[in-house]
């Protein structure tokens, strides 16, 4: 005999069900939570890192250009650099906001956040090797032509 449809502790199943769904979700919503903090550090340490890094790149003085580096023949080609470095600080920075964006996102799949991340390393480390050809190649260029970039 069915009855009203209260349980064994004389609480309607459906109240059961509710509660029982509610402790899951504040469950989940916890470990969710622990594990964005824990990814939100592990990001925070690595961006330390590169900012260290470049900071203590831009401490140490500009190496002399050697015979093993290639040096620009013409304008046209430091031109050319000039103009790729500017395009690759421009993907940089859409690279980073985008970073910022995916990281506040709480929908975002983590394995996408990390792909973006790596995207990220490698689009600084072309544009490095940009600036490092364009200081190599000519001894009157700063070390950053342009300001503001990462």
């Amino acid at each position: 005999m069915r009855g009203n449809g209260n349980g064994s502790n004389g609480t309607p199943v459906a109240d059961r069900v509710v509660k029982s769904v509610q402790e899951m979700q504040a469950w989940y919503a916890a470990e969710f939570e622990r594990r964005l903090a824990a990814l939100h550090e592990i990001l925070n340490a690595q961006l330390q890192t590169q900012i260290q890094e470049v900071q203590n790149a831009s401490r140490q003085p500009t190496p002399t250009a050697t015979p093993a580096v290639v040096m620009v023949a013409d304008a046209s080609t430091a031109e050319k650099l000039l103009e790729e470095i500017k395009r690759t600080e421009e993907v940089a920075h859409k690279c980073a906001s985008e970073m910022e964006r995916m990281v506040a996102d709480d929908a975002v799949n983590l394995g996408l956040l990390l792909q973006m991340r790596n995207h990220q390393i490698e689009v600084k480390a072309y544009l490095r090797g940009l600036r490092f050809s364009m200081d190599g190649a000519s001894p009157a260029t700063p070390a950053n032509p342009l300001p503001n970039a990462t």
